[in-house]
This record gives structure tokens, sequence and C-alpha cells, in this order.
């Protein structure tokens, strides 16, 4: 009988992703998080990795991207699993007439080429990308390389 060789852990990321699209739908928008009803985009991307290694300590979005012992930087096009990073900066194009506002660091789990899911202003959400929000700002991906369970 053959077996089927286990998930990814790109596969098993993306699928908790998923779960707790539906496990936190009711979760609001905190930073710094207070609770696991009341988070940040960081936070959200921390349950997600705990769920391959239980000892992943938090990192904020911007350490997510420099840690180069736990993430790898993704050439060419995203898998599920990887982690979506856009760093702080001034978004391209007007918030309302005539301003323009710098955004924090920003991370959510893919999961898809052309799909992430994290938390945002609005709680934790699918994003169906190219959108005309997170899309056109400058954007780096990561796959997740440390130890797991």
């Amino acid at each position: 009988m053959d077996q089927m060789p286990p998930p990814s852990t790109g596969a098993k990321l993306a699928a908790s992703a998923e779960n707790f699209l539906i496990t936190y739908a009711g979760a609001r928008y905190a930073s710094p998080p207070v609770s696991d009803q009341a988070f940040d985009c960081s936070y959200f991307v921390w349950l997600v990795i705990r769920t391959v290694n239980p000892h992943f300590e938090r990192e904020a979005s911007g350490a997510i991207a420099a840690d180069r012992l736990r993430f790898q930087p993704v050439l060419g096009t995203p898998e599920a699993g990887d982690i979506v990073y856009f760093p702080p900066g001034p978004v391209p194009y007007e918030v309302k007439k005539g301003h323009k506002r710098n955004y924090p660091g920003h991370v959510a789990i893919m999961v898809s080429a052309s799909e992430f899911i994290g938390m945002q202003s609005s709680g934790v959400g699918r994003v169906h990308v190219p959108d005309t929000w997170w899309w056109p700002r400058t954007k780096e991906f990561y796959r997740y390389i440390g130890p797991t369970q």
C-alpha cells in the first residue's frame, strides 16, 4: 500500500491559517496584542507558526523579515504557507483626497499564490491579490525554515 508523503511545512501553515480564519472570526485588531481575541498581524503569524513549532517566540513583522535563522527569502512566486511582509512606508495612493499616509510593517500567511490570510484592521480576513490596497505596496516573501514538531 502506497503511503502519501506527509504535508509540507508550508501546507501545514496554510491549513492552520485557513482554520484560524474561522477560529478567530470575531477577533479584533489590537496593537500591542491584549488577548487571543484582540491582536495584531504578527501575533496572527505567531499563532499559525506555533502549530508547527510550539516553541516559536513571537516576533514583530520587521523581525520576521530579518530573521535568517528561521525565515528564508522567497525569490519568485510565493507558495502556500509563505509569509508576505509589507515593509513600513508610504502607501502609493491617497487614503483621502490630498492625504497620503505612512504605514507600519504588516505580515500575513499566503494560502496560495493569489490569497493571504491575516489580521487586518477589520479583523482576521482573507485578501485576494492582486488587490488595490495591499498589492501596489512594496512586498517581500519569506518561507519558514525553522524547527518543526
